[in-house]
């Protein structure tokens, strides 16, 4: 009887937890402190060029029976590229153009996976240069708890500090090249 109560609890603990989703997630907003890079080297300047948002749907994901509104999505995105160290909104400086491919959130029983994939495309190096392009994808793999509307927004902040820490570190090596 001992090993079926125990089953029986573990099955039940994910049912308890749905009861305390929400039933939408309405957008996504910036975190006050978002993750810096160590401030190591100077940053490498540059400016945002644009971002083009190529995503098949607006909506972020469902887990369970939350659906992940992507209402302030370009907002969101948009500050959280703003904050890598060396952003200016100076035209002379050297403009990256960040392209979105992919923002979702998905989740299996208790896990929960937000998800950013991107392609940006760099500005030559030189004269005789060509602009480089590279794919990123940022992420953030943990518990689900609840489906809460703090906890689904905690995940895409992790995972765009993830996704601004490489492109970031990327900006810096380009600097020292």
């Amino acid at each position: 009887m001992g090993w079926r109560r125990a089953a029986c609890c573990a099955l039940a603990a994910p049912l308890l937890l749905a009861g305390c989703a929400s039933d939408k997630v309405a957008g996504l907003h910036r975190r006050t402190a978002a993750a810096q890079l160590p401030p190591t080297a100077p940053a490498c300047a540059f400016s945002l060029g644009g971002i083009d948002d190529q995503r098949d749907a607006q909506s972020l994901g469902q887990m369970g029976r939350t659906h992940i509104d992507g209402a302030g999505f370009d907002g969101w995105f948009r500050s959280g590229i703003a904050s890598i160290p060396g952003y200016t909104r100076d035209a002379g400086a050297p403009a990256i153009r960040v392209t979105v491919l992919k923002a979702y959130v998905h989740g299996l029983v208790t896990l929960k996976s937000a998800n950013l994939v991107v392609r940006v495309q760099f500005p030559p190096e030189g004269s005789g240069a060509t602009t480089t392009t590279k794919t990123y994808r940022g992420f953030d793999d943990s518990m689900n708890w609840s489906t809460s509307e703090s906890e689904i927004q905690e995940a895409f902040n992790t995972a765009l500090d993830s996704l601004t820490a490489q492109i970031g570190t990327d900006l810096k090596k380009r600097c020292k090249g």
